[in-house]
């Protein structure tokens, strides 16, 4: 799935993605810091929301959280402007390349955008 705040665009792997749930209260918690947006109670689970366009952004309410799923099994949340269409890419569309200091990313190019595959275990680093 490709998603969208402000400048920032991503591809979400729709096997990484749990659902997409409207804006809606958070609750902030103490030790809070950085992007974490606060804590969504999503049926009873608590979920810690990070926001792709950072921690100052206004949480209107036309934004979306996804709610994706880590490879521990946790849950975390990134609130987007925007969910767009589906996708579907050949997995080998999808090829590692160097961002610097020694880190790789997976990207994509999609028509004449290249595309990152965000990974839910970098939420908390995109997130503010």
């Amino acid at each position: 799935m490709r998603v969208s705040t402000g400048s920032r665009r991503w591809l979400v792997r729709v096997e990484d993605l749990q659902e997409v749930v409207p804006m809606m209260a958070l609750a902030r918690v103490e030790g809070q810091w950085g992007g974490c947006r606060g804590v969504l109670n999503l049926r009873g689970e608590l979920v810690p929301v990070f926001d792709g366009s950072g921690p100052e952004a206004p949480l209107d309410p036309s934004r979306l959280i996804l709610v994706l799923r880590e490879a521990g099994g946790a849950r975390v949340g990134l609130i987007v402007d925007e969910a767009h269409e589906v996708l579907f890419l050949p997995e080998q569309a999808l090829t590692p390349r160097p961002v610097g200091g020694g880190r790789t990313r997976r990207m994509a190019l999609v028509g004449e955008d290249v595309f990152s595959v965000l990974e839910p275990g970098e939420v908390a680093a995109h997130g503010g």
